[in-house]
């Protein structure tokens, strides 16, 4: 009688750890899942930052440039000649008189 007691406690503790086995294996699987998301979304946020940064880089080199034309329309608008502006902003003779050549259209065309 002792022995059937003790194999029925035997059998219950080994179904016990089963069940506990089969619940750890589920937890690692659905764990294991959540790192491979994780990861995906990772190298998701570095690629923007990547993306972001060269964006950056690209709006710093393209700034002095922009300065240059946006001093060149307001030398235009006080009055400015081709060669000054070639002198004072490093444009090129044709985008100079471009730029003069713009200004005088709006200029008549808002007249």
């Amino acid at each position: 009688m002792l022995i059937g007691e003790l194999k029925e406690q035997l059998d219950g503790l080994r179904s016990n750890q089963e069940q506990n086995l089969a619940a750890l294996n589920s937890w690692q699987i659905e764990q294991e899942q959540v790192t491979g998301q994780l990861e995906h979304r990772t190298k998701q946020f570095n690629e923007n930052i990547k993306n972001i940064k060269q964006e950056m880089q690209e709006l710093h080199a393209q700034q002095p440039e922009d300065r240059l034309y946006s001093r060149a329309q307001k030398m235009v608008k006080l009055g400015a000649g081709i060669d000054e502006l070639v002198a004072e902003c490093q444009l090129p003779k044709v985008e100079a008189e471009m730029l003069i050549a713009m200004y005088q259209r709006q200029s008549s065309s808002k007249k």
